[in-house]
């Protein structure tokens, strides 16, 4: 059935299908709303974000709703060619030269890049154009599985397995890019625990998790018994479950960052279900 589309303004007309065909659409106003009051009241000089459609997306978003609070905005367009979720960068500090690994095999399967979306190495300056921090910024693949399919266990085997060689490969890159001794650090929703067997390869490179014990800011209304760690960032209900709170969007430090934390942040929702987001933004502060 053929539809109509009315703009308001010409000038900003923008229709974009995901690789389903079906027509990608904002959050509903309130949620956005939302999102940007989280991301001002944490007043961070830099943000990794993900599930970006675009660039033009994330400045309008930056323009619009976070007052242009952020004059570095970048966005290159990942893996994914379903939902079109891609990394976004929102800076106050300059960016020196950014790097996408989307091209990126691992020696067990090359059949495929390894990301599903990315990884993204981007430098972090200071006013003088000096390299203070590099932060490496990624989307590790989901744990949903689709249940229509033939075989759940087997895909969520797969799904698993691609998180660990994910996980793998980041290592690899950030070794061959950095030492031990240089200030970076790795960030991102990783889909999995920091102790999962997915994500081993990031304590055995000696990465040290930022977020093992957050203050939380703010707090969320509910009845439901919360975890006594505030480390955790996604609530998960299964029918016939009991409540699952996991820390997936993680913080990891470089040996030679992790003498620099000062402090450890989740911005907590203010209902279970959804704030916004059904994430809640974790930030860091550092003597940098």
């Amino acid at each position: 059935m053929p539809a109509t589309y009315t703009f308001d303004d010409e000038h900003r007309r923008r229709l974009q299908l995901d690789g389903r065909g079906k027509l990608l659409v904002s959050k509903p106003a309130e949620d956005t709303n939302r999102i940007a009051e989280r991301l001002l009241g944490a007043d961070v000089d830099v943000w990794i974000v993900q599930e970006v459609e675009n660039v033009d997306v994330l400045r309008e978003f930056n323009r619009e709703h976070l007052n242009g609070s952020y004059q570095h905005v970048m966005v290159i367009d990942g893996n994914d060619s379903t939902r079109f979720i891609d990394i976004g960068i929102l800076s106050r500090r300059p960016l020196g030269g950014v790097t996408s690994y989307q091209r990126t095999f691992h020696p067990d399967d090359s059949s495929r890049p390894i990301f599903s979306r990315d990884l993204v190495e981007a430098e972090i300056l200071d006013s003088k154009g000096r390299k203070v921090l590099t932060v490496f910024g990624t989307h590790l693949k989901s744990k949903f599985v689709d249940f229509t399919v033939p075989n759940p266990v087997e895909a969520a085997a797969a799904a698993e397995l691609l998180r660990r060689r994910q996980a793998e490969t980041i290592v690899r890159i950030i070794a061959n890019r950095t030492s031990t001794r240089q200030r970076y650090l790795l960030c991102g929703d990783m889909n999995d625990t920091p102790d999962s067997s997915a994500l081993v390869a990031y304590e055995q490179a000696g990465l040290v998790n930022a977020l093992l014990t957050p203050t939380e800011v703010g707090m969320v209304k509910t009845t439901v018994d919360l975890p006594a760690s505030p480390a955790w960032t996604s609530t998960f209900k299964e029918s016939g479950q009991p409540r699952t709170f996991d820390l997936i969007d993680q913080i990891w430090l470089s040996p030679g960052l992790a003498p620099r934390l000062t402090g450890a942040f989740i911005g907590r929702r203010r209902k279970l279900a959804r704030d916004g987001t059904d994430h809640d933004p974790a930030w860091i502060s550092l003597d940098i």
